[in-house]
């Protein structure tokens, strides 16, 4: 029988193969914390190469989506947001987060070279039909932003895979 730290050492090492395979699948190259505040909204950014960040804001104060998104890069190290701004709003142009970078104004038609906006709506995503500034976050809500393509965000894992699968594993070895 293994003894006790071996058995949650293999545990430890099973649970992190699945949350990467989850992940190696999913195109989840990070998740993010930023901000304070009893709210909390999420703002997933999907990059054409797959590369999906799942960055969670923390806040009081009202923000509607563009101000979701510009606090959320100003909050992560190296991470930047490119717009444009127009008197109906914001547009939003490039986005930089980790070693992702794209940039598209929508002008190589009939190449979808800009970044689309999505909201949740009782679980399941809808594009935007109005623009970030418009939309105002409130406790709870996802946002998600999509360069290169009219497809709807990626499915992530959900938060805490690595934690379930490393407790199960546990569980199993105490009986």
């Amino acid at each position: 029988m293994l003894s006790k730290p071996r058995t949650l050492s293999i545990a430890a090492s099973l649970a992190a193969v699945v949350l990467t395979q989850s992940n190696a699948v999913a195109g989840l190259v990070a998740n993010y914390q930023v901000g304070t505040g009893a709210n909390a909204s999420a703002i997933q950014v999907d990059f054409s190469n797959g590369n999906t960040y799942e960055i969670t804001i923390h806040w009081d104060t009202p923000l509607n989506g563009f101000d979701g998104l510009l606090t959320a890069t100003q909050s992560i190290s190296g991470a930047s947001l490119v717009y444009d701004v127009y008197s109906f709003g914001n547009f939003v142009t490039g986005i930089d987060i980790g070693a992702d970078y794209e940039y598209g104004n929508g002008d190589l038609w009939p190449v979808e070279n800009y970044w689309h906006y999505w909201t949740q709506v009782n679980g399941a995503w809808e594009m935007a039909m109005f623009g970030a500034s418009d939309r105002m976050l409130s406790n709870g809500s996802a946002d998600a932003w999509v360069f290169g393509s009219s497809d709807a965000p990626q499915t992530v894992p959900a938060p805490g895979l690595a934690v379930f699968a490393l407790l199960m594993l546990r569980r199993r070895d105490r009986h």
